[in-house]
Parts: C-alpha cells; sequence; structure tokens
C-alpha cells in the first residue's frame, strides 16, 4: 500500500553556535491518527535521505520508508502491514532493502526491495516465518551483493538469503542446541561469508557467535558467559584487522549487566577480554549501547545509573586496554553509534524530559580519538535520536511530541566539522585491577572453539 505525505516543514538553522542542526524536516502521515517509532536512516548515492519507520493506525502495524531530498525536502513515503523490527540497507546504487518482522518464533519475515527514486518495489518475498527481534544490524549486502537477514528459529540462528534480483538462496544454518536464542547483530566479511552474534536463553544461555564462509559452512562458533551465563544486553560484534570484537553485559554476581569486551582472532581463538571500568566496583549495571572499530581502536558507547554525561570508550584493538575513556556534556541512555567518513563519532540516544515519564532526544559528538567535541539536547525530539553518517556531516531521525493522538518522523542534518572543544576523560588503562587477558585467573569464560561444525 503506497502513501504519499500531506505536507513537510522544513527549518533552517542560520547558526551553529549550539550545534543545532542546518535543517529539520518533517512529515504528516495521511492518517490523522498514528503512531510512529523510529527505525532506521542513511544516505543514498545520489544524495537523498531514507528514512525507515514502524507505522501504527487502524490497529495495525506497518514499515514505512520515507525518502527526503538532500536539502531536507520530503518526498514520498511508501508503506505496507509489517512487524514491529525493521531494518534497513543499500542494495545497490538504485535499490533500497527494508526488512521487517517480529520477536514471534514463526512470525512472517517480510522482505522488500524498493526504487531509491521512485519508490516502487521491486521485488519482495514474505515466505519465510522465524524470529526477528530488534538488535544492532540484521541486514547487511553480502561481498557478493547477495541481501543477508539474520534471524533465528528455536535455538538456531538462520541467515536468510536472496540474490540482487529477490531469488532466494539457501539458509546458513547453525544450531546452539538450545531451546530459543535471539541473533542480534549480523557482520558482512570480505571473503562473502557472515559472522553473527547472539543471545541464547535467558538463564544460562551465555553469548554466543557463529562465523560462516561464503559456502554457509560454519568456520567456528563461540561462548561467551561472564560471570552467570546470563545475557542481558544485546549481542555485538564489529571487525578488526585480525579479527572481531565482541559487546555484551552478561548478569555480574551483584545481579546487575557487566559491560564486557572480547576479541576472537580470525580462526576463532580468544585474544583478549576486558570488562568496562566501573567506578562502581561493578555494583551498579553498565551495559553496552553501540560498537564501532577501525584503524586498530574498539569504540564502545557505556551506560548505567548515576554513570553522568554519555560516555564513550576507545580500545586498544591489539590487547583490549582502554586508551580513552571520556563523557560528553549530555547525560541519558546512548542507544547507538555511529562513525563518519572524517572520523568522529556520534552517539544518538534519550533522556527523560519530565516526571510523567516522557523522553527527549540527546546526541554527542566525539572526535577520532575518542574525546567530546559537541552535544545536542535541544531539537524537539519526543523520542531517541537514531544517527547516521553523512558523506561531511551528520544525520538523526526520531519522532515528535503526541499531538492529536499522533506523533510524525523529524529528520536532521548536523554538520561535521566543528571545533571540538570538549574535554572530559575519566581515566585510562589501569583503573579496573580485574579487567585482565582472558589467560588471567578469574576472567569470564573464554570463548569456545568448534572448527569446522556445521
Amino acid at each position: 500500500m503506497r502513501r504519499s505525505a500531506l505536507s513537510f516543514l522544513l527549518v533552517v538553522s542560520t547558526t551553529c553556535a549550539a550545534w543545532t542542526p542546518e535543517w529539520t524536516s518533517t512529515w504528516q502521515h495521511p492518517e490523522p491518527q498514528h503512531g510512529t517509532t523510529a527505525a532506521a536512516m542513511l544516505r543514498g548515492p545520489d544524495g537523498a535521505v531514507f528514512a525507515a519507520l514502524h507505522v501504527a493506525h487502524h490497529g495495525t502495524g506497518h514499515a514505512t520508508l520515507a525518502r527526503f531530498a538532500a536539502d531536507g525536502g520530503f518526498e514520498w513515503l511508501r508503506e505496507d502491514v509489517g512487524g514491529g523490527t525493521i531494518a534497513m540497507t543499500l542494495l545497490d546504487d538504485a535499490r533500497i532493502a527494508l526488512v521487517d518482522g517480529d520477536i514471534g518464533d514463526a512470525s512472517p519475515i517480510h522482505v522488500r526491495v524498493h526504487d531509491a527514486a521512485s519508490g516502487d518495489v521491486i521485488w519482495s518475498d514474505a515466505t519465510r516465518t522465524g524470529r526477528y527481534a530488534p538488535g544492532a544490524t540484521r541486514i547487511a549486502r553480502s561481498a557478493g551483493g547477495d541481501l543477508l537477514v539474520a534471524t533465528s528459529s528455536g535455538g538456531e540462528v538462520v541467515v536468510l538469503r536472496y540474490t540482487a534480483a529477490g531469488t532466494p538462496l539457501p539458509d546458513w544454518r547453525w544450531s546452539s542446541g538450545q531451546a530459543t536464542l535471539s541473533a542480534d547483530d549480523m557482520l558482512a566479511l570480505p571473503d562473502g561469508g557472515a559472522i553473527v552474534a547472539a543471545r541464547g536463553v535467558a538463564i544460562g544461555g551465555g553469548y554466543l557467535a557463529v562465523r560462516f564462509d561464503a559456502g554457509g559452512t560454519v568456520v567456528f562458533t563461540g561462548r561467551e558467559d561472564g560471570e552467570l551465563g546470563n545475557p542481558l544486553g544485546l549481542a555485538r560484534v564489529a571487525g578488526v584487522d585480525d579479527g572481531y570484537v565482541f559487546a555484551g553485559a552478561p548478569e555480574s554476581t551483584f545481579g546487575v549487566p557487566k559491560a564486557l569486551l572480547w576479541k576472537v582472532r580470525a580462526d576463532g581463538t580468544r585474544a583478549w577480554t576486558r570488562a568496562a571500568p566501573n567506578a562502581d566496583a561493578d555494583r551498579s549495571s553498565l551495559d553496552v549501547g553501540g560498537l564501532v572499530a577501525h584503524a586498530g581502536d574498539v569504540f564502545a558507547v557505556v551506560h548505567g545509573p548515576g554513570a553522568g554525561g554519555f560516555r564513550l570508550l576507545r580500545l586498544d584493538a591489539a590487547d583490549g586496554a582502554v586508551r580513552e575513556d571520556a563523557r560528553a556534556a549530555v547525560e541519558g541512555v546512548p542507544t547507538r553509534l555511529v562513525r563518519g567518513a572524517g572520523g568522529r563519532l556520534l552517539v544518538g540516544g534519550f533522556d527523560l524530559a519530565d516526571s510523567m515519564g516522557h523522553v527527549a532526544a540527546r546526541i554527542a559528538e566525539f572526535d577520532a580519538g575518542g574525546r567530546p567535541c559537541r552535544s545536542s539536547d535541544a531539537f524537539g525530539y519526543a523520542s531517541e535520536a537514531v544517527p547516521a553518517a553523512d558523506v561531511d556531516g551528520w544525520l538523526t531521525l526520531g519522532t515528535g511530541a503526541w499531538q492529536a493522538g499522533s506523533s510524525d518522523a523529524l529528520v536532521s542534518r548536523y554538520d561535521a566539522d566543528g571545533a571540538c572543544d570538549g574535554d572530559d576523560a575519566i581515566f585510562t588503562d589501569g583503573f579496573d585491577p580485574s579487567a585482565r587477558a582472558s589467560s588471567g585467573e578469574g576472567v569470564p569464560q573464554a570463548l569456545a572453539t568448534n572448527a569446522g561444525r556445521a
């Protein structure tokens, strides 16, 4: 079902002294009563901005794709009935893939590929079922140009695959032996394969990893239990030159999430394990809100009660040593982390706006070394801020306040070349004596390697 917008508002900022957006654009959905949740956004090769959202109206959820011009002007939206988990990626310069589903184990998974210029559906598929739960990266384009979709079924990791033309390919599957799991993050690899980070059952399931080659053969699998084996925060994975870095927040012996990062070499063996520094000696929760790796550095945004401003860690990918630990000026819950072309990083999230439980968006920028730059807590979003890297700036997606029973999408663009004058480093390596290499005593369980297991 196609929809077109009734109107849009474009606001252009004339000053950047307080790091205000260069423009903010919105659209009015044609249905007068609707609720909107931001999911993802990206900049297309032709300069257009695409936003993926979940829109509920008439008692039904819809997966929605909206296109804005390079200057923020609204152009069109397309929607169809869909699940609450939505992901989006560029399939090539002219096509965008949108995938939606739900957390039920046999929920329908809808795959639609849209023409990036017109929004027309080029091909679609709704024959697959599985568990498509919220996570970090759920779809990706393989090195060979195929579309990969990370799902699960019972205790199996299932990667659905399609050719660029829409022909279904055989699934890649690996059974964990557990009753259920959630495939949270996926990284497409240069050799045509992929690695998936997942969580097992809530009690004792641990964090799981499986690496597929281009033919779907399992190269290695792994597991991280932390202290109790209970995976609380999302599983995350990022690639480094000689392996992969994972992050999660397993339950500690104090009964709270304990942010943990670990590196696995290309052959699946453990290189190091690092507990994120916690000034409260692990008595308070600490979760991971985003993970990015680049040029020998690993960046992780962490958060917990009383953690102060948005907090970013920079670790050395070689040994896991914490090289930078800094906080931005804005406080709240960071939920996403992206890296820009120039090396800077942007954290998006939210904070409570009042005692009634309403939230407001927050963003914080860090330089390439992980030191604070600029931040903003006043740009009108009544939701989290979903960030994306632009060619020479930043994009954010959110939703406005409820008005007359509805909320609408808001898209903003920020520059990424302003002065970095923030400086709030907390501590560097050596603060947390319990964070030791995986060969040391008392560290979380090392990743178990099962090379060649199908």
